[in-house]
């Protein structure tokens, strides 16, 4: 086979659930120009037998001697690979049929960008739809609260990736954040398509939910801190920065103090970001964003039934922050919706303030 176009990389450990699937999405994409690197990370289930009755002259097989996780496992994908292009792929994940196609001529024609996401249909265990997850804020200011990309969405230059370094697999959870920050404080532009051409799936035992509020926050809160000290004028703590982190997190115990003062903190760097002022649609994106937070707390607290919380974050507002009367508005806002739904609804809302 004649050099790929594009090297489709994957990393397995014990995933013969949903395997299947994510490689009969790849296979029946519209644009065949690809190689496709599969790295068995030492599965003990049927994932290596799976993988091998797939009698594709373009599937790459590589099992690791001795299991190694995701992020090395990632990086021996990205050596083998020959694509001008890199693409990801997990396995319990699913391309839609014209995603490739449909980045392959995007990267064409802007020769600028070196990585590339699109948006994102978010599912369950099921295959049922959770949500579509859209990533239209400015990519710039993104990276200082989180990842801006989806990392099974992207597709990556290849040379820019390897001139990079790959994977820092100082990250288990948090590489693929900390490679687009990297790119970012290197100058290099990353964008974003506004379609969904991929499903990822989040349940209970994903790696995207595992060590969500231990190794995983405190790798990502590392990556902001660098972010905002290396691009940023601006003073933050460590711990500052793990709550910004923590702020859709409700049980991570972080108080009403810590979620609001993150908001604060967001709502400065968002200034620092446009020369001291703040755009608009940046504005009220922020505020929608802290709505939600104070949605997912307040629901949090309704679920596990501890609704006195909700008054006691509601008095603390008015105490602390009279002079944040968007704060207080939010807050009553969030309030109000939270004790008129019906417990009908709580499971459904549950599932979909998860992330």
């Amino acid at each position: 086979m004649s050099t790929p176009q594009i090297s489709i990389i994957m990393a397995v450990y014990n995933g013969e659930k949903y395997l299947r699937l994510a490689i009969d999405s790849v296979l029946q994409q519209s644009f065949t120009d690809y190689e496709f690197i599969i790295v068995d990370d030492c599965s003990t289930d049927s994932t290596p037998a799976i993988i091998s009755s797939y009698r594709y002259g373009r599937i790459k097989y590589i099992r690791n001697k001795v299991n190694l996780g995701q992020t090395p496992s990632l990086n021996i994908a990205l050596n083998f690979s020959k694509g001008k292009y890199i693409t990801r792929i997990d396995a319990d994940d699913i391309y839609l049929p014209e995603k490739l196609e449909k980045q392959y001529w995007f990267m064409e024609e802007h020769t600028e960008i070196a990585v590339s996401g699109t948006f994102g249909i978010r599912i369950d265990d099921d295959g049922k739809t959770l949500a579509v997850l859209s990533k239209t804020e400015d990519i710039y200011f993104k990276i200082f609260y989180g990842s801006p990309l989806i990392h099974v969405s992207v597709i990556m230059r290849r040379s820019v990736i390897l001139k990079n370094g790959g994977y820092n697999e100082k990250y288990l959870y948090c590489a693929d954040f900390a490679l687009w920050s990297k790119l970012i404080r290197n100058n290099y532009h990353i964008a974003n398509l506004p379609e969904p051409l991929v499903k990822f799936r989040e349940y209970g035992n994903s790696i995207g939910n595992v060590n969500k509020l231990g190794s995983s926050s405190e790798e990502a809160s590392e990556i902001i801190f660098t972010n905002i000290t290396n691009l940023l004028k601006i003073s933050v703590s460590k711990e500052e920065c793990k709550d910004i982190v923590l702020m859709k997190w409700p049980s991570s115990g972080t108080d009403i103090f810590g979620l609001l003062n993150a908001y604060l903190n967001l709502i400065q760097i968002a200034k620092e970001v446009d020369n001291n002022k703040i755009r608009m649609t940046t504005f009220i994106y922020l505020i929608k964003y802290l709505l939600k937070c104070l949605l997912k707390r307040g629901f949090y607290y309704k679920y596990n039934r501890h609704v006195e919380l909700i008054f006691k974050d509601l008095l603390i507002v008015f105490r602390f922050y009279f002079n944040h009367p968007l704060i207080i508005l939010s807050l009553i806002i969030s309030f109000l919706l939270v004790l008129t739904i019906n417990k009908k609804k709580m499971r459904r809302i549950k599932l979909l303030f998860s992330n």
